[in-house]
Formats: C-alpha cells, sequence, structure tokens
C-alpha cells in the first residue's frame, strides 16, 4: 500500500475516533447525574401501647363499712371512682372526704337479686314496688351518699332485668342529672334499653377485677383489661373495697400507665 494512501487512512480513523469522544461526552452530560442508592434504614416499630392511648375507669365497690383502706387507696393517685352503699355507718363520712380529696362518687344503690340466700340491704329497691315507693328510696338513699355523680346497681341481678322497674328509677335520675352504671350482674339486663328511652347518660361494666381475693388474680384481670382497652380504645373494669385488691392496683396500675392506659373517672365514660 502506497504511503499516502496509508496516512490518509490514518488521518480518517483518528478523526473518527475524535468525533465520537466529543459525542459521547456530549451525551454523558444531557443525562442525569446518577445518584448512589442509600440502604433504608431498618425502623423498629414502636409498641402500640406507646402509640395509641386508651382511656380506663375502674370502679370500687361496696364502701361505707368502714376507712381502713383509704390511705392505700389515695397513695395509687390515679381517678378511681368510688362506689358507696347508703345506710351505713361510714356512707356520709367517705363521700364527703373522698370528694375533697378530688375523687369522684356515685351511689351503689341496693336493688333485688335474684338469690334468696343473701342478706338485702336496707332500702333494697324491688320489682314491683310503686313508682312513688321508688321515689321515696332514691330519694333517701342520694341524700345519705352527698356529692354524687352517678349510681350503679348494688346486686340486682332480679331488677336490671325489669324494664318497668328500671324505666321507674331512670325517670327520676334524670331528673337529679345522675347517670347511670350497670355492674351487669345479669347478662339479661334491660339497662340500656332503659337508659336510652330515659334519655339518660349510661355506661356499663366490661371486667371484674377480683371475682377472688388473690393478688394473682386481680394482677390477671388487669393485664385483660389493659389488653382490651389498648384493643377498643376504653373500658370499664368493677372491683371491690378489699386489701388484696389495692394492692394489686398499686402494683400494676403505673405500668399501665406507661403501656398507654389513661385512667380516668367515671364520669368521662358514660354516653
Amino acid at each position: 500500500m502506497k504511503p499516502r494512501i496509508v496516512i490518509a487512512a490514518v488521518s480518517i480513523l483518528f478523526i473518527i475516533l475524535i468525533a465520537g469522544f466529543f459525542f459521547w461526552r456530549g451525551r454523558e452530560a444531557a443525562r442525569p447525574p446518577k445518584i448512589a442508592k442509600r440502604k433504608a434504614a431498618k425502623v423498629t416499630a414502636p409498641v402500640s401501647g406507646a402509640l395509641r392511648r386508651a382511656k380506663v375507669a375502674i370502679v370500687m365497690d361496696d364502701f361505707g363499712y368502714n376507712m381502713n383502706d383509704f390511705d392505700a387507696l389515695f397513695s395509687i393517685n390515679e381517678p378511681i371512682t368510688l362506689s358507696v352503699l347508703p345506710g351505713l355507718k361510714y356512707s356520709k363520712p367517705i363521700a364527703e372526704y373522698a370528694s375533697g380529696r378530688g375523687y369522684e362518687v356515685i351511689l351503689h344503690l341496693p336493688l333485688e337479686p335474684h338469690r334468696k340466700d343473701v342478706k338485702a340491704e336496707t332500702d333494697t329497691i324491688r320489682s314491683g314496688m310503686a313508682e312513688t315507693e321508688i321515689a321515696s328510696r332514691l330519694a333517701k338513699e342520694i341524700e345519705n351518699v352527698p356529692h354524687l355523680s352517678g349510681v350503679s346497681n348494688h346486686m340486682g341481678s332480679k331488677s336490671t332485668e325489669d324494664k318497668e322497674l328500671m324505666a321507674a328509677i331512670f325517670k327520676y335520675l334524670k331528673k337529679r342529672r345522675l347517670y347511670f352504671f350497670d355492674s351487669l350482674t345479669s347478662e339479661r339486663s334491660v339497662c340500656r334499653e332503659a337508659a336510652e328511652g330515659a334519655g339518660l347518660k349510661y355506661a356499663r361494666r366490661d371486667v371484674f377485677l377480683d371475682n377472688t381475693d388473690r393478688c394473682e388474680y386481680v394482677e390477671k384481670q388487669l393485664a385483660a383489661l389493659e389488653k382490651m382497652a389498648l384493643k377498643r380504645g376504653r373500658a370499664i373494669a368493677v372491683c371491690h373495697d378489699r386489701k388484696n385488691t389495692i394492692a394489686a392496683l398499686a402494683k400494676m396500675m403505673p405500668g399501665m400507665a406507661k403501656d398507654g392506659i389513661e385512667f380516668v373517672t367515671l364520669s368521662d365514660m358514660v354516653r
């Protein structure tokens, strides 16, 4: 091959390479810059209780026989609602003292049970009573327990199944601007329907905490109460004025609060 042809071919190849290089640079400049992919940080979801708060009301029944457990109860420093029986030696002093400390007080109204082997409280309201007699007993019992926000049933498995009786009771409570809390001593309770008919504020029990007087049992029930509340957003428990119950509450309630439980008065739960 002649030298001139070789030089010409090399020159053409060089020009093609130079043009190709600048063409490639131009396309790269037009492209958006590549962003290095970062490994996503692993996020551990917080415990659900820390995120959502659920309301819990605890109602403590059967106050009136003594004032022995007040110091232990008040040392818990959470809003527990006291349900006070009427006509007992300490009924009025307990209501006065608890209310003065900022605790909510309700009347634990004696109503007729199905069982005949249980001693009835004085002035228990029974099925078949005239409306005037019902109103008279209610007036007396409400007067005996001052500073009331509402009323709950003491026993009353028979009475709370009697729609006519409960309608008469709720008619009177409506006049006194008191709500009703159904302890739910009977699964056949008609109180919800009767309260709706009377336009009365109402709530009902979800969990019994102390069907036995063992701390371990109460703690187990409190754990179940917490689980229910976090699932549903609210729950109401009933317990009794007992040393072991108060000890279990003092042990468990701080942890429940850390898990997202907000303890409230019963008034905050009625609808």
